[in-house]
């Protein structure tokens, strides 16, 4: 895919090269599905090509904003079966803390543990219940297997090495670095971003229960990782993380867009001129109502009228379809005028 990395400008610049030449992968078998998570098919706009460089070349995360469904998350799936590296990910909540992307300490089966009396002592002791989180294996990933330990007192501990991320399915890993998503950071507390800035500026953060600070290792490209972060704008992220991050601002796709969309998922062979007249009247029939579908909605609804035409062709049912799948009663029109921002 690209030339081997070798570290510091010269890695950016074969990702660079990868960026411009990104291609799908259409799956062979069975329709797609809206919300997969492949990394097969995408998109790419120029203003998104050119967020995604800036993004490498700064080392800054790439913060994507928009309506649900619009192409925020499987963006980064797409990356980084395209640049041949791991892909993980983290989905925020309100109960997430920035320790969850770093590293999180089993108490509950240490206290267990030490009720059975089967502590042991030292650092490796205290390792066994240590689970490196995202954004350790994309720094210090040989660090992270090894729990913090050094090579030596790891073989020594008869410890199991830790479980890292891997390849998106049916991809290959063929350069050293990493994909990271940061999925909805608008779900949790505002101190979840406030926690983060000093690991995504300095990309460096202390593990106290092992007297440890993890860095970036030598071998880990200087671009790495890829950190995308998505936010539906339901709540209004700290500026200072704001101003960490290169912003770029998604829109529900236009009815020729949907219809661009389903196109790149099929192969011509499976997608007819009787079929591509079905999409393209369902995308001008969802985007006449106001429903503002997003990619994932519309490529389910697809999938029904091509898999049942039976329902299609029946009116009465098929308005019963759209409104069970993409014009929601109610649906946030506070939340749009935000994301048409």
């Amino acid at each position: 895919m690209s030339r081997p990395d070798k570290g510091g400008d010269f890695a950016i610049s074969a990702v660079l090269e990868d960026l411009d030449r990104l291609q799908d992968r259409p799956s062979a078998t069975g329709l797609p599905r809206g919300d997969a998570r492949d990394g097969e098919v995408y998109v790419i706009t120029d203003a998104i090509r050119t967020a995604i460089k800036v993004a490498v070349i700064t080392g800054r995360p790439l913060l994507l904003g928009g309506p649900p469904g619009c192409g925020k998350s499987s963006l980064a799936s797409y990356l980084a079966r395209n640049l041949g590296v791991v892909y993980d990910e983290f989905v925020a909540t309100e109960e997430s803390t920035p320790a969850d992307l770093l590293w999180t300490f089993d108490a509950v089966r240490r206290l267990g543990d030490a009720q059975a009396d089967r502590l042991r002592g030292g650092r490796a002791g205290t390792a066994a219940y240590v689970e490196p989180g995202p954004l350790w294996w994309a720094f210090d990933p040989g660090s992270a297997r090894r729990r913090g330990l050094e090579h030596a007192e790891f073989e020594r501990s008869g410890l199991e090495p830790a479980i890292g991320p891997a390849p998106v399915s049916g991809s290959r890993v063929t350069r050293s670095g990493a994909v990271v998503l940061i999925d909805e950071i608008d779900k949790a507390d505002l101190s979840f971003c406030n926690g983060l800035l000093v690991p995504f500026g300095s990309k460096q953060f202390a593990v106290p229960e092992l007297g440890l600070v993890v860095r970036t290792d030598a071998l880990v490209p200087t671009w790495s990782p890829l950190t995308i972060i998505t936010t539906n704008h339901e709540r209004d992220l700290p500026d200072a993380f704001v101003r960490r991050c290169v912003v770029l601002n998604l829109k529900a796709p236009t009815s020729e867009e949907l219809v661009e969309i389903v196109e790149r998922h099929f192969t011509t062979e499976r997608l007819d001129a009787e079929q591509l007249a079905v999409v393209e009247r369902l995308a001008n029939s969802v985007g006449e109502s106001g429903a503002l579908p997003s990619t994932s909605e519309f490529l389910d609804l697809v999938n029904v009228a091509l898999t049942t035409p039976e329902l299609h062709q029946d009116p009465a049912t098929w308005a019963l379809v759209e409104q069970m799948t993409v014009a929601r009663v109610g649906r946030g029109r506070r939340l749009e005028r935000r994301w048409a921002r």
